[in-house]
């Protein structure tokens, strides 16, 4: 079955009152996964055409004016990039150790993107330990839950320091996680405005990229609210409206819709991105949740290719409260460094889906709570007192640092933070001269944001104290190991005891304390230890 078929058992589902032919599993409106299997299964037959410049298929699956379909090594035949081949990643550097006495103060944009341990899962899934320049330490971090609660009372915002010895530091080093977290949604915001920009270019054909996309779309259709509205912009060598913005209650106007998406031509993601915010915009609501969604291979080679200047566009209309949520798919011919600035810039946040079990992730779990932005341009600042503290490096954030006075200034960009969303940034810190006694505030972490209402900005602060000798809470150790992962695979030294069998063993012990989230790590460093180091994406 391909996936024209597949849309049109579920229209016939809709139509035929009492059928449930193409449903989903759960009687929802659409069979979401069964646009991801039937790309999988055509690429399985070889039907899936990609090539430079290839035409889009016809309605057999076939390529225009082909014989027949193609053959199974049409990856090979067709000029498929592999995982591997022409990605673009870039090196944000390493974190380093600063004098407190120098530097007493670091302060940065919070990031909730957590797309570059996607990638890395992707690349392990298909035999590739993921590349040191793809690997963003506070992505890693934020992939992982730490139970945070949240804020009480009317703040949007809270912030607490979990202190414990550092498990791959000097002795003395002591490991501080900043976690902040946010308010979840309420029932009384309102309906929410989806306007998806997809790319069918040409690449989005290759292994099942526009099948993954159209699940996506159809996984939304059945989690938003009937009165919600999405609408469908899809590009090429040029943009095309294929959905005005329509309420979900009439979802079968909109899976006819994702039904009509076909891979073709060039990357214009610059006219696909014009037309979006066009979209979005006669779909603004100022009582609901507007946002534009970016689905893409991240590849643009048609108009405007440059993030400097694609962002322009972005940021005038994340000023107006139009949000920019970036999705990746796909990686060979892969653009992670602009997907990631695209959503710094459209204050949203970055994500990268693998399979359909990570679509459900987003798109089911995350995505609509998260859109609801309680926090503008969230920073933080983080303060060592140099009595106490010699030295401190705050592990990943290369990216995100800001200038100290930056910090209080409402109208520096910074990061967004949604309802439920929660960030966390973890320091190492050495001590000045003897190690202080347990308990002793040695820093502050604070939070700034500037309020949804365009009222004057708030912050929330916390303690930092020193920890007693071996002391370790079980969130800490995960976001350690976590953190540590993600060092030795970009060849950074985290530490004498942190070589790879000594984190495999640390995260078996915390699957072991029913730790959430260890088990996830724990089968991440197995793939890990199965492949060859030489074996390494690019």
């Amino acid at each position: 079955m391909n996936t024209r078929s597949a849309a049109t058992l579920v229209l016939a589902g809709l139509v035929l009152a009492g059928c449930s032919a193409g449903l989903g599993p759960e009687g929802d409106r659409v069979n979401a996964r069964a646009y991801y299997d039937d790309y999988q299964e055509a690429e399985a037959d070889g039907a899936n055409n990609y090539s430079v410049g290839a035409a889009a298929p016809n309605a057999t699956g076939q390529a225009a004016g082909a014989a027949s379909p193609h053959p199974a090594d049409a990856g090979k035949r067709y000029g498929w990039p592999g995982v591997t081949d022409d990605n673009t990643f870039t090196d944000e550097g390493s974190s380093r150790w600063t004098p407190v006495r120098t530097r007493p103060q670091s302060t940065f944009a919070l990031d909730v993107d957590t797309g570059s341990y996607q990638v890395a899962r992707t690349f392990l899934r298909d035999g590739y330990r993921p590349p040191a320049e793809s690997i963003r330490v506070e992505e890693w971090i934020n992939a992982f839950d730490y139970g945070d609660p949240a804020p009480i009372g009317k703040d949007a915002v809270r912030v607490g320091a979990d202190s414990g010895v550092s498990p791959y530091g000097a002795p003395g080093t002591a490991l501080v996680r900043i976690g902040v977290s946010t308010r979840t949604a309420t029932t009384a915001q309102g309906p929410t405005h989806v306007t998806f920009v997809v790319d069918t270019s040409g690449s989005m054909d290759i292994r099942e990229r526009l099948g993954l996309v159209q699940s996506s779309l159809a996984l939304l259709v059945n989690n938003l609210e009937p009165e919600d509205t999405i609408a469908i912009v899809e590009y090429g060598s040029e943009a095309r409206r294929v959905l005005p913005p329509t309420k979900v209650r009439d979802s079968d106007r909109i899976v006819a819709a994702i039904d009509k998406l076909r891979p073709s031509g060039s990357t214009n993601m610059e006219a696909g991105l014009e037309l979006g915010y066009r979209q979005a915009e006669a779909a603004y609501d100022p009582d609901g949740v507007n946002a534009v969604v970016l689905a893409s291979d991240g590849v643009a080679n048609v108009g405007v290719t440059e993030s400097s200047t694609l962002t322009d566009t972005i940021t005038q209309a994340s000023s107006k409260g139009i949000h920019l949520v970036t999705v990746g798919y796909g990686m060979g011919n892969y653009n992670d460094t602009l997907m990631e600035q695209l959503a710094d810039h459209g204050d949203g946040f970055y994500s990268y889906v693998d399979d359909f079990t990570e679509a459900q992730r987003l798109f089911v779990d995350e995505l609509t709570p998260t859109l609801t932005v309680v926090a503008s341009d969230a920073k933080a600042k983080v303060s060592f007192d140099p009595e106490f503290v010699g030295s401190y490096r705050l592990i990943g954030y290369e990216n995100r640092g800001l200038h100290n006075d930056d910090y209080t200034d409402d109208a520096v960009d910074a990061g967004e933070l949604g309802a439920g969303h929660a960030v966390s940034a973890l320091y190492e810190i050495k001590p000045a001269n003897a190690v202080p006694a347990a308990g002793t505030v040695v820093g502050t972490a604070g939070i700034r944001w500037a309020t949804t209402d365009g009222g004057k900005g708030k912050e929330v602060r916390a303690d930092i104290a020193w920890p007693q000798a071996g002391q370790q809470s079980p969130s800490l150790r995960l976001a350690a190991l976590v953190a540590a992962t993600a060092e030795y695979l970009r060849g950074e030294a985290t530490g004498e005891d942190a070589d790879l069998e000594a984190l495999r063993a640390d995260a078996r012990a915390l699957a072991a304390a029913d730790v959430s989230g260890a088990r996830q790590i724990e089968q991440f460093l197995a793939d890990a230890a199965s492949i060859d180091p030489s074996r390494v994406g690019g």
